[in-house]
C-alpha cells in the first residue's frame, strides 16, 4: 500500500504539531530502529543530491577527535567549518579540552553544540527550500530499503515484541539490547547535521519566505495520517490496542523497515508548499523549545 498526502481530504482537527509528531516519529523513529545501514537501494534524484554533497565534504581534510572518523563525521566536520567557521572553532577549543573523555562523552559534547547551532540558525532553516527536507526524507527511505532488503535484524518486529515493559523500565537491560546502535545512530547525526547545515547556507543565499499554516496544510497532514493508520500492518494493532489484545504476535510479524519506508514515501508526497509551511513551523516550534541531539550520542 502506497500512501499519498495528495490525497487527504479528510478535514484536519489536530494542532500545527501534527507534521512535526509525524515527521520525528519516521525520521527520528524508524532510524532509532535500523540507521545507516548499507545496501545496493538506488536512490533517487534528491537522495543522489544528498549523497554527493556529503562525499564531497567528507573529502576534505578535517582534523577530528580520535575515534571519530567516519565518513559521516569528516563530512560534518567539513560542512560545519565552511558555513559557521567560528561555531567551528568553538566546537574544537571544546573538544581538545574533553579529548581523554571516552568516545560516546565527546559525541555528546558534538551533538550538544549542533543543537545550539540549530537554533542559532533557526530564522534560516525556516527558510530553506524543501528540496533540502525532500534529501532528509529520501536518505531516511533508502535507508530503511536497504536494511530491508539486508534482511537485517532490527527490521524484525520480534526485537521489539521481546522488549517487554521490564526491560523498558531497566535503563541497563535496554543499552545492552540497543548497544549496537549506537555507532550507526551517531553517524546518522553528522549526516543529518551535514544536510541541515548545508540547508542553511544554500537558505542565507535563496531564502523562501512562508506564511503560517493553512487550513489546507493541515488537511493534508491529517490525511497521511488517516493513510498511516490503515495500513494493513498498523491497523491490526490499533485494533488490538482498542480492544486490549495481546499484541506480541502482531508486532512479531511486523516489518518495521518497510513500514517506516512507505511512511517516508507518504510524507514526500505532501504538496511542496505544505512541506515548506510545515517544516518552517516545526523549525520555530523547535526553536522556542530548544534542542537535544545528545540521544545521537549514546542511549
Amino acid at each position: 500500500m502506497t500512501f499519498d498526502g495528495r490525497q487527504g481530504a479528510h478535514r484536519a482537527r489536530g494542532s500545527n504539531a501534527i507534521f512535526a509528531v509525524t515527521t520525528l516519529a519516521v525520521v527520528g523513529g524508524a532510524f532509532f530502529l535500523v540507521l545507516n545501514f548499507p545496501g545496493k537501494s538506488r536512490p533517487g534524484a534528491a537522495g543522489r543530491e544528498a549523497e554527493t554533497r556529503v562525499a564531497a565534504a567528507a573529502m576534505r581534510p578535517a582534523s577530528l577527535p580520535a575515534g571519530l572518523t567516519s565518513r559521516s563525521a569528516k563530512a560534518y566536520f567539513a560542512t560545519l567549518a565552511r558555513v559557521d567557521p567560528g561555531a567551528s572553532a568553538g566546537l574544537r577549543k571544546r573538544l581538545a579540552k574533553a579529548s581523554r573523555r571516552p568516545q560516546a562523552e565527546q559525541a555528546e559534547i558534538i551533538f550538544d553544540h549542533a543543537a545550539g547551532l540549530l537554533k542559532v540558525h533557526a530564522a534560516d532553516l525556516a527558510r530553506a527550500d524543501t528540496r533540502h527536507l525532500d534529501q532528509i526524507l529520501a536518505m531516511t527511505r533508502n535507508r530503511l530499503k536497504a536494511a530491508s532488503q539486508a534482511g537485517n535484524t532490527w527490521c524484525q518486529g520480534g526485537r521489539y515484541a521481546d522488549l517487554d515493559r521490564s526491560a523498558l523500565g531497566n535503563k541497563e537491560t535496554l543499552n545492552r539490547e540497543l548497544k549496537m546502535l549506537e555507532e550507526p545512530l551517531r553517524d546518522y547525526g553528522f549526516e543529518l547535521m551535514t544536510l541541515l547545515l548545508v540547508a542553511i547556507e544554500d537558505s542565507e543565499a535563496n531564502p523562501v519566505d512562508r506564511g503560517a499554516l493553512t487550513q489546507t496544510d493541515k488537511a493534508a497532514m491529517q490525511g497521511v495520517l488517516m493513510s498511516m493508520a490503515s495500513e494493513p500492518q498498523v491497523m491490526p494493532l490499533l485494533m488490538a490496542a482498542q480492544t486490549g489484545t495481546d499484541s506480541r504476535e502482531l508486532v512479531a510479524s511486523l516489518n518495521v523497515c518497510d513500514l517506516g519506508a512507505t511512511a517516508v514515501s507518504a510524507l514526500k508526497t505532501l504538496p511542496q508548499d505544505t512541506k515548506g509551511r510545515a517544516f518552517a513551523d516545526l523549525v520555530h516550534q523547535m526553536e522556542l523549545g530548544g534542542g537535544d541531539l545528545g540521544g545521537l550520542s549514546r542511549f
